[in-house]
């Protein structure tokens, strides 16, 4: 071997032992040091299972908790809440002029809320439109019946303008209790624990960073009349929205809530008797429900019918702000007012049917 090739050898060989011993070469391990705390990497695998979160904050939930996943999720839990305070606190000022129109109906109860951000992009994200679900959800399921009529028998507005301040300190009630508090696919829960939905909010704005406001909710239950009554009405609400963020979705840029107000015209049938043995009554009755919500959120409607001021004089081609006043497109195309139309349509069925109420809300209206 010549003298240049004993020279070359013997440098790699000092090279490769200086590189063992130098404290700065990289080694493989099963664990991660994090401020001289070891976290194995199964743990920060078990943890991200359940709480599907970067490694950096698996491991320093891990860290801080003496490696114990249930110890890091409730660890996560609070870290989260904190930071959401604080980002909430940071974004407050913030205008919201996008977001969501969510309408909810569950039999005999129904509920319309909207939930502003800052920006469409947001209002069209999973975590947003998931969280703008169960808050209408938990208006619809926490209202309570109201009187339907007045001492001289007639029908009163039954919606109620849910007050913001009390529906923020709320639980959580998800239309879908399976999907989780803010929607089926988020993972931004730590914890199954109830939350209240000022704490939803919170993590909505953790996760997309803005702010997140609610803007206003209505709500409605129906009572339910004697079922030998003949001059109780039944009250069914019908629910629309028009640029839904999901397919099938309830939540969209404008809103429709309305509620039918139904008697039996034949009196030895009370409504209530005749709903009970007839389900093919029933089922019209709730899909025509839904086509006067439509019909609401098709057109610039402002109330059921005019009831007083000067007559509303329209230019041709416009149509009545007063949904009574305009013809029912939403039902197979009619011409025909949608006062004429619903008339015969009850009278068909032995059934007398009024619009008791109306909202139609789109985002970003003055209220």
């Amino acid at each position: 071997m010549s003298v240049s090739s004993r020279f070359l050898t013997s440098s790699l060989a000092s090279l490769r032992q200086a590189t063992l011993r130098s404290p700065s070469a990289k080694t493989f391990s099963t664990s991660v040091c994090l401020n001289n705390v070891k976290v194995p990497i199964n743990l920060i695998a078990e943890l991200r299972k359940q709480n599907p979160i970067s490694l950096s904050k698996a491991r320093e939930a891990l860290a801080a908790s003496d490696l114990s996943v249930s110890a890091a999720l409730e660890w996560l839990e609070k870290d989260l809440e904190a930071s959401g305070a604080k980002k909430a606190a940071k974004v407050g000022s913030r205008a919201t002029k996008e977001g969501l129109i969510a309408v909810t109906v569950m039999g005999t109860r129904a509920a319309m809320v909207e939930l502003r951000c800052e920006t469409d992009f947001v209002a069209k994200n999973e975590i947003f439109r998931g969280l703008a679900e169960n808050v209408c959800s938990t208006a619809a399921f926490l209202d309570l019946p109201v009187s339907s009529s007045s001492s001289s028998g007639a029908v009163l507005d039954p919606m109620t303008s849910f007050p913001i301040d009390e529906l923020l300190q709320a639980p959580v009630i998800p239309l879908d209790p399976a999907a989780g508090l803010l929607s089926s696919s988020s993972s931004s829960s730590s914890s199954p624990s109830p939350q209240n939905i000022t704490q939803a909010i919170t993590s909505a704005i953790t996760h997309t960073g803005e702010n997140i406001q609610l803007q206003r909710a209505v709500s409605f239950s129906s009572p339910i009349p004697d079922e030998k009554s003949s001059t109780q009405p039944f009250l069914l609400p019908g629910v629309y929205v028009h640029g839904a963020v999901k397919s099938g979705g309830n939540e969209g840029k404008v809103g429709g809530l309305v509620v039918l107000s139904t008697i039996s015209t034949t009196k030895s049938s009370p409504i209530m008797e005749r709903l009970a043995s007839n389900p093919s009554l029933s089922g019209d009755l709730q899909k025509m429900a839904r086509t006067v919500a439509r019909q609401v959120v098709g057109f610039p409607t402002r109330d059921v019918k005019q009831s007083g001021g000067p007559p509303v004089i329209l230019e041709e081609g416009e149509v009545s702000p007063y949904l009574l006043e305009q013809p029912f497109m939403m039902y197979q195309g009619e011409q025909r007012t949608v006062k004429e139309v619903l008339s015969e349509w009850a009278r068909e069925r032995d059934i007398k049917v009024d619009v008791a109420a109306i909202r139609r809300w789109s985002v970003g209206d003055e209220e």
